[in-house]
């Protein structure tokens, strides 16, 4: 049902008002918050990123008992895949940001809420029917 009510209101087929959220007060700067905030990330998203992690650990220490370059390989290239997201969307701010000044008119902002819309309504649709 979420995926119906996004991809409808991304289409602007209904109007949902987002009014009453307000904006976020903040306070804290400087790299205190921003070690603060990514072990307050880090700790709500460990158990999620754990069930990815789990399985790639469990193959890496087995291969380890045979051959330990190879694991040590294994496990470095697990995380340099693993960071290598994190370090695209630090260094994309700009392009981010380009995207945030778009305004609600513009051509380029209504073609990616349309694309996003249709593509929600697509899943909400394969979730309720399933396959073709």
């Amino acid at each position: 049902m979420v995926f119906f009510i996004a991809g409808l209101y991304l289409l602007d087929a209904i109007p949902i008002s987002l009014q009453g959220l307000g904006q976020v007060n903040i306070r804290r700067r400087g790299m205190w918050a921003a070690f603060i905030l990514g072990l307050i990330f880090g700790i709500a998203l460990g158990p999620c990123t754990f069930a990815y992690m789990a399985p790639m650990l469990g193959v890496t220490f087995n291969l380890s008992a045979t051959n330990v370059p190879y694991g040590v390989v294994l496990l470095l290239m697990y995380g340099i895949g693993h960071c290598t997201v994190l370090v695209v969307a630090g260094t994309s701010t700009g392009l981010v940001q380009g995207y945030l000044n778009w305004t609600r008119e513009s051509k380029g902002a209504l073609v990616v809420k349309w694309i996003c819309g249709s593509l929600l309504l697509m899943g909400g649709w394969y979730m309720v029917c399933g396959p073709p």
